[in-house]
């Protein structure tokens, strides 16, 4: 019976690679809220030629519907008020925090903090019911002050949710800073435990870093420890629309707590996610992401190492299961097994054209990012040798990508080689610029947290 179900499988495997088409497992719908979609870059392995790797892409996808009721919101604003953000800085951040009031509902719970030397209350959480044009004059008022007060305003900003803390809320601070942390805990690493400490509680911190001299290792670190999200705005005339898009975002939410399990059989070995710093321990790995909005996509790229003994006799080489709490009905939802099948085939051209280029582009986009981020640890180290080198390399693999992939994924392989290209001629005169090291890392975040609007 196993025999005959192997033999079904590399038949169709090999009847799909032969019209074009990779296997790509059945799309499973949940109630119509979340949709998982699995594919790999590979369909078929060349059955004679040792151990080989494949991408197993996975995709999440929040269903665009229309909302009745949506997840309350309980947020805590904390802006950095720093003699930096004197003038139009702090002027734009007021704008668009007012413009956020101006979008929240009657029952949404709203906290405004400000820090510089010293940290200050400006709303205590509370409902904002009518209070809409209060709060707008609260905003109004804010001045300038002295120095950056980071983790004491992010802690402040925690302990005002934790007012009305629940886990039928959308928890979450949204810090504003133009400055590096200079009076209390100031170090990256203490930043990131806080981060950490907030994330365990429930709650989530946005971190939006405006200008050039603010910490982005400290901001990204922050967001990433909750799954919340970090924004770059070299331009402070953007910042309504971060505003905008991060509200919009978090009012949309239709999954929270959203978990992915991959389970490989034996001879089948997860060697790493592309782009994502997670160690791989075992067969069975998890990925949470906290929150899925309607009609967001969120990506992994998990590359398999499949074994010799595996080799013409194992075709499922992966299951991907997924279990959420489901904001529009109140349910907890656990999906059914999706199997990711491949099929065998000594044909190296056969199996050479079954190659999906459009998995194997992204691939190589997503592996960039952990890439881009040891090309700036070496030249924070002071190797800016070391790092052109590191870049070199991946210029190489970008443009190997680039020739054999589809247009659609070229589109933003010419945005990764135009951004490691910029940062490989920068090096010339041996260091990165604030500018390029935060549009690089910025660009590194996105791909690894891979938040994608459809």
């Amino acid at each position: 019976m196993e025999t005959k179900r192997t033999l079904l499988l590399s038949a169709l495997t090999l009847a799909l690679a032969l019209s074009g088409n990779p296997f790509v497992a059945p799309l499973r719908a949940t109630e119509e809220t979340v949709r998982l979609k699995t594919a790999v870059d590979r369909p078929l392995i060349h059955e004679s030629g040792g151990e080989s790797k494949v991408v197993i892409k996975i995709e999440v996808e929040g269903c665009d519907q229309p909302q009745k009721t949506r997840t309350p919101l309980n947020l805590a604003i904390v802006l950095d008020r720093s003699g930096s953000m004197s003038g139009g800085k702090l002027e734009q951040a007021k704008q668009a925090a007012a413009m956020l009031v101006d979008q929240l509902d009657k029952e949404d719970i709203l906290s405004l903090v400000v820090y510089e030397s010293e940290v200050e209350v400006v709303r205590h959480a509370a409902p904002v019911r009518d209070g809409h044009r209060e709060i707008k004059r609260l905003i109004e008022r804010i001045e300038t002050g002295g120095s950056t007060a980071l983790y004491g305003g992010v802690e402040e900003g925690s302990r005002q949710l934790r007012e009305f803390l629940g886990k039928e809320k959308v928890n979450r601070v949204i810090l504003l800073s133009d400055g590096i942390a200079n009076v209390g805990p100031c170090d990256n690493r203490e930043i990131a435990s806080l981060g950490t400490r907030i994330a365990r509680d429930g709650m989530s911190v946005t971190t939006i870093g405006l200008g050039s001299d603010y910490n982005e290792t400290l901001m990204t670190a922050l967001a990433e420890a909750s799954d919340a999200n970090y924004y770059y705005v070299a331009d402070v005339e953007k910042l309504p629309e971060v505003f905008e898009k991060e509200l919009g975002e978090l009012k949309s939410i239709v999954a929270r707590e959203l978990v992915i399990i991959i389970d490989c059989p034996e001879g089948v070995r997860p060697l790493r996610f592309l782009g994502r710093p997670e160690e791989l321990k075992s067969e069975k790995e998890t990925i949470t992401f906290s929150t899925l909005s309607s009609g967001q996509a969120r990506e992994l790229y998990l590359e398999c190492l499949v074994s010799n003994s595996a080799l013409g006799k194992i075709n499922e080489i992966a299951t991907v299961s997924m279990r959420y709490a489901d904001t529009m009905s109140a349910k907890a939802i656990e999906t059914g097994k999706t199997p990711v099948v491949v099929g065998y085939s000594k044909d190296t051209d056969l199996v050479t054209r079954s190659i999906d280029q459009a998995i194997a582009a992204e691939a190589a986009i997503f592996a960039n990012a952990v890439e881009t981020e040891k090309a700036i640890a070496l030249a924070d180290q002071g190797d800016a040798e070391g790092s052109r080198r590191q870049l070199d390399v991946q210029l190489k693999v970008l443009n190997e990508a680039y020739a054999a992939a589809p247009a659609a994924q070229r589109s933003q392989l010419d945005k990764e080689i135009e951004a490691v290209s910029g940062a490989r001629e920068e090096l010339n005169s041996d260091q990165l610029s604030k500018e390029q090291r935060k549009k690089l890392t910025n660009g590194s975040w996105m791909l690894r947290n891979s938040k994608r609007s459809n």
